[in-house]
């Protein structure tokens, strides 16, 4: 199907913009030779916007995309994921997510594993993760993208995780409203993702009052928002996985949120968050790393990881250049889960629920291969191998012990 983010989209409009640029050089009549030139740089322009969508993954399905355009979020529904697994599948579905403390009321996804349903379980309270979404996108490019459902069915299955309640929030108002979970002039994002949609969760679903039982996670923009959440609110949340994040507002549209004011711009930048703490700045959430090579915010991520390792050791988790950001983030996320359950499951329900895998200190280089048979048509082909590292769509790993850090910090 021709996607948004199909590869067969882009050469097409690559095409026609050639053939409208060869009309304004054989036209002789003026009108014509103009309009073809519009529409040439027109089409031109919404190529780069395609071999954008293409590299980043936002949009994945031209609904996805109608659905953000129009500041909705869509109409999933109840979704059974299909799974081989004897424990049953979980459930994904949209739900309303209230703020009464922000004012915002948005939707969002939930995903209950199978267990949240089983009468032997019924007094079982689950630890929470709340994953955050790119900008531009919504939280459906969790099912659509990244595939959540099946991922977290066939963790559950191998007895690599243990059950965990997920919640998808939105980050972002209508439209082209991009918050990226700040509070700064007018914008209460982050309130209502830290206090509103916890409120909810706690109201409605059987989870955790603990909040070091609560974990947070993002891919790109949400990436930015589960450090900097992390960052902001360390005696909330007990881990924070992310993938691809940017570490300083200024280098993503929580800059605008903030309205390019300079101190809420350090106060919202988990490396100069990160670079303030000291072994006596109270509790603080364990943190896991992936961030690619070819990418602006890969250095960004080294400092502020280099700056956790002076009080806890940061798994880090580098992505070889990968032209295409979708397949990287599909690649660690089986990874970034597993770790995220040893971190917050309590001795109970470890006891309850053994795995097979325990959490260790990697720095981790993957390949992740391109091409188009990696594009699009990607499924979570989980397997375990000898760095505990979880992976799909055929990524390799190279590994090595995680060694005390001597690099130099940064300082704003």
């Amino acid at each position: 199907m021709l996607g948004p983010d199909s590869r067969l989209l882009i050469i097409l409009l690559v095409t026609v913009s050639a053939v409208l640029l060869l009309a304004v050089v054989r036209l002789r009549l003026l009108p014509l030779r103009v309009l073809c030139g519009a529409l040439s740089v027109m089409v031109a322009m919404v190529g780069g916007i395609a071999t954008t969508n293409y590299y980043y993954g936002y949009y994945t399905t031209w609904g996805q995309l109608w659905a953000d355009f129009h500041g909705t979020t869509g109409n999933l529904g109840v979704i059974s994921v299909v799974s081989s697994s004897p424990l049953g599948s979980g459930h994904l579905s949209w739900v309303n997510l209230p703020g009464r403390l922000s004012g915002y009321s948005r939707r969002g996804l939930v995903y209950l594993p199978p267990q949240y349903s089983q009468a032997q379980y019924a007094r079982v309270r689950f630890p929470v993760v709340e994953l955050f979404h790119g900008t531009p996108g919504s939280p459906l490019a969790w099912d659509t993208a990244l595939h959540i459902g099946q991922v977290m069915d066939l963790l559950l299955a191998r007895h690599l995780i243990g059950p965990m309640v997920l919640v998808m929030p939105s980050i972002n108002g209508a439209g082209h409203d991009y918050q990226d979970c700040v509070n700064g002039p007018g914008v209460r994002d982050m309130t209502y993702l830290t206090r509103d949609v916890r409120a909810d969760m706690l109201a409605h679903y059987r989870v955790s009052t603990d909040p070091f039982e609560w974990g947070l996670g993002g891919y790109s923009s949400g990436g930015y928002c589960a450090a900097n959440l992390a960052m902001q609110n360390r005696d909330s949340y007990g881990a924070a996985a992310i993938i691809e994040g940017y570490f300083r507002a200024a280098d993503g549209p929580a800059g605008a949120a903030l309205g390019y004011d300079h101190s809420l711009e350090v106060a919202n930048s988990p490396l100069y968050l990160a670079e303030r703490l000291t072994p006596d700045s109270g509790p603080i959430p364990a943190v896991w790393v992936a961030a690619g090579t070819g990418t602006s915010d890969y250095q960004p991520a080294t400092v502020f990881t280099a700056a956790l390792d002076r009080i806890q050791q940061v798994p880090f988790i580098r992505l070889n250049d990968a032209r295409d950001r979708a397949t990287a983030w599909s690649a660690v996320l089986p990874s970034a889960l597993t770790w995220l359950w040893q971190q917050l499951a309590p001795p109970d329900l470890r006891v309850l629920f053994p795995v097979r895998t325990q959490a260790s200190n990697h720095i981790i280089s993957l390949t992740i291969p391109t091409g188009p048979s990696h594009r699009g048509s990607c499924r979570p082909a989980i397997r375990t191998n000898p760095a505990n590292l979880l992976l799909g769509c055929g990524t390799s790993a190279h590994h090595k012990t995680k060694q005390p850090t001597s690099r130099t910090v940064a300082r704003a």
